[in-house]
């Protein structure tokens, strides 16, 4: 299974989840998927929301090593807010995306109206959005 991550799950972000996840999952290097890309506001900092569109949102890619489990992928769907038996009430949703350079990775793409005060992100990078303006990245959950 391979993962298209382009916020808060990216590696070197400093929350438990992207930590514990990261030693399950070998990087494979950068890529972009077709889409719109947005920053949502919150309390505990700014997260990503990817949306269907024609622009480039960059991320990168990642292969799960053996021993990735049904578990741990639960843990990621948690931490995104998606629940697979629900997922018109999840805020996001798992999606098999193609790469641009080829290839599909399992992505999670927003599922709800963007919230008031959401940015777009011209760029389609989020990490380069929030050093560029000293924001900081949200410290909760979810954020792709």
């Amino acid at each position: 299974m391979r993962f298209f991550f382009y916020g808060t799950l990216l590696d070197g972000s400093d929350n438990p989840v992207a930590q514990a996840i990261h030693a399950l999952l070998e990087p494979l290097g950068p890529a972009t998927v077709r889409g719109a890309l947005h920053a949502i506001p919150d309390a505990l900092g700014w997260f990503p929301a990817l949306l269907a569109g024609d622009g480039l949102v960059h991320g990168k890619v990642y292969a799960a090593r053996p021993g990735f489990s049904a578990a741990d992928l639960a843990s990621m769907d948690g931490y995104e807010d998606f629940d697979p038996a629900n997922p018109a009430a999840s805020l996001y949703l798992r999606q098999e995306l193609e790469l641009t350079g080829g290839g599909t990775a399992q992505a999670y793409v927003w599922n709800r109206a963007l919230p008031a005060g959401a940015v777009p992100i011209a760029s389609g990078d989020f990490q380069e959005w929030l050093a560029s303006r000293g924001m900081p990245q949200f410290r909760g959950a979810h954020g792709g």
